[in-house]
């Protein structure tokens, strides 16, 4: 029976638990994890109100246990690649004849002085979520430094909970990370609308504190924003440090591995947010610390331990979020993207109605398509839209380019329409974006 040491709790770890369980090959399962309870990383700022308890956001610990693995709760101190065994801070070893690291990341915390100070939190564990929590059933006055999806979803359910919020963002408009200026502005006008105020072009320089606890947040210019709680949340970066203590190849973006996911140690595996991507596209290293990706990736791990040789493809890094009334996401290089890796490209847009005409409650689907020229392939794609639609939007996006759908391919393509749940029969968001590249070329 092969010993399978799997080290980390995240969705990376339990898929590979999942399907090493449902192969009829004999496998002992060890998943090593340092958090007693994993929180739902993207759920955690919908956990922030106390309508549910904090558990409904949290990963119960029975998805490991339920499928045949022993779960350890531990920290890995040491990998001995000759022995092919790990030893935990307990002194507990484990030997393995296949070792996946699967250390996901963890917040970036940015050099700011008093950045220690009570009443300032991240976005990330059971424990940040329990202090959000308590934060909003207490204080009033909150300042969220970062504008990217999570600082922007949290900002959201802060004024839903009727906290004063702000955010405090060093890019020209918050988002810019995922979406496109145009659509980036009009998200932010929306939330600006609904009384979050948002100051761009700013960095945080200090905290000032009172008693130990934060009491306002100073920026750039001069200017001190009081607050009684501070959320960062500015980013992740991978959990490293075991591979290299290791003397695993890392880069600044992850554990290097080849297509098969395999690390420079013979037998060790990397998947998710620890691990450095390539994009599908270009197939240069990048960014994608989606929950998604790690599931992807560890199909790939799994199906490898499996002995079925399998190469990953690349990332497309399709996500969504949403804001207040707005639903928004993309897939692939926005154009922002295909500029920085210095792609000729094409973008086609479109503003299609949601439903017919004559219906009650019609909104304006907004769509990009970026297509490669030479190729005429669609290489990435955003929407921004009223409802909760766009991930299966954001989704077509992604499946399009990751079967090598041209501009061609998405004006012939068939859909659906009915008045109440699409346009009419003649009007295709893709459709239209696709046949506005087309002219444009």
């Amino acid at each position: 029976m092969q010993k399978v040491v799997i080290i980390g709790g995240g969705p990376a770890g339990r898929l590979i638990v999942h399907a090493l369980h449902k192969s009829t090959q004999d496998f002992d399962v060890t998943l090593i994890k340092d958090e007693e309870i994993n929180a739902n990383r993207c759920a955690v700022p919908y956990g922030i109100s106390d309508k549910k308890p904090v558990e409904k956001f949290c990963i119960s610990n029975t998805l490991v246990t339920d499928f045949g693995a022993k779960l350890v709760i531990d920290y890995v101190e040491s990998i001995d690649k000759d022995e092919q065994s790990v030893t935990t801070a307990t002194g507990q070893k484990f030997v393995y004849d296949y070792l996946v690291l699967a250390t996901g990341s963890q917040p970036f915390i940015p050099p700011i002085p008093n950045i220690d100070l009570k009443n300032i939190v991240n976005v990330r564990s059971k424990s940040d979520m329990e202090q959000m929590r308590e934060f909003a059933q207490h204080y009033k006055k909150c300042v969220i430094v970062g504008g990217g999806y999570i600082g922007i979803e949290v900002a959201v359910v802060m004024k839903q909970l009727g906290i004063e919020t702000t955010v405090v963002e060093m890019q020209p408009h918050v988002l810019l990370m995922t979406m496109d200026d145009d659509f980036a502005e009009a998200i932010e006008a929306h939330i600006v609308d609904k009384c979050v105020r948002v100051i761009n072009n700013t960095q945080v320089t200090a905290f000032a504190g009172q008693d130990g606890n934060v009491s306002g947040v100073v920026l750039d210019n001069g200017d001190i924003l009081p607050a009684d709680f501070v959320i960062v949340s500015v980013g992740v970066k991978p959990n490293i440090a075991l591979a290299e203590k290791t003397g695993i190849a890392t880069s600044r973006l992850g554990i290097v591995t080849n297509e098969y996911l395999e690390t420079t140690a013979k037998n060790i595996y990397a998947s998710g947010d620890c691990a450095e991507k390539k994009s599908f596209i270009t197939g240069n290293p990048s960014m994608g610390e989606f929950g998604t990706n790690a599931v992807f990736m560890s199909k790939v791990v799994a199906a490898n331990i499996l002995g079925k040789k399998t190469t990953f493809p690349g990332i497309i890094n399709a996500n969504a979020s949403s804001a207040f009334d707005y639903t928004f996401g993309s897939a692939g290089l926005i154009a922002k993207a295909a500029d920085r890796e210095e792609l000729d490209y094409v973008v086609g847009e479109s503003d299609v109605m949601d439903m017919y005409p004559m219906m009650d409650g019609v909104n304006m689907i907004k769509t990009k398509l970026v297509f490669d020229k030479k190729t005429r392939k669609l290489i990435g794609g955003s929407v921004l839209r009223k409802g909760h639609c766009s991930a299966g939007n954001v989704d077509f996006i992604s499946f399009a380019i990751q079967m090598g759908a041209t501009i061609e391919d998405i004006i012939k393509y068939q859909y659906a329409t009915h008045p109440e749940l699409a346009a009419k029969p003649s009007d295709n968001t893709y459709m239209f974006a696709a046949q506005d590249a087309q002219k444009k070329l």
